[in-house]
């Protein structure tokens, strides 16, 4: 077992904890049709519905043709679907599938129980204000003020 950590800043502190969640979600749990490379594109489609690539790929922040290419591989293993634009007929827009929201949510269970495993010894005031503090510090991060175009 790993020695405890006693970071000297808070900074530092929220940097390991990234990197050690990040390594940790990264596993590839049994069954998992997800490649973690494509959950930023099926989580953002998630959460503001069918998206035209040139959208999409400004959301996530990358060009147009890395986001072209990792569409053509979700739509080809049935993760995502092409509907037509109701703005512009000769355009088309991509959604999560049913399987791909399916496969996203066995994935995201299996993540989140080993998040379970270490909270479950923690009480409820703690893991209260973790809840409290991550989601202050997602939304802080998030704000335009602190994008790294700005820094």
């Amino acid at each position: 077992m790993q020695s405890p950590i006693d970071p000297a800043t808070a900074e530092e502190a929220v940097m390991l904890a990234m990197v050690s969640l990040g390594r940790r979600m990264r596993h590839r749990a049994p069954g998992d049709q997800i490649d973690l490379s494509a959950w930023p594109v099926l989580k953002t489609l998630v959460h503001n519905g069918p998206m035209r690539l040139s959208t999409l790929a400004a959301e996530l922040g990358l060009d147009a043709s890395t986001v072209s290419r990792h569409v053509r591989q979700l739509e080809g293993r049935g993760l995502l679907q092409r509907t037509d634009d109701p703005d512009d007929g000769r355009a088309s827009r991509v959604a999560v599938s049913e399987h791909g929201s399916a496969c996203l949510e066995e994935g995201a269970q299996a993540r989140r129980a080993v998040i379970a495993a270490v909270l479950d010894q923690w009480d409820d005031q703690d893991r209260d204000q973790l809840r409290v503090l991550l989601a202050r510090f997602y939304n802080d991060l998030n704000a335009p003020q602190h994008s790294l175009e700005n820094s």
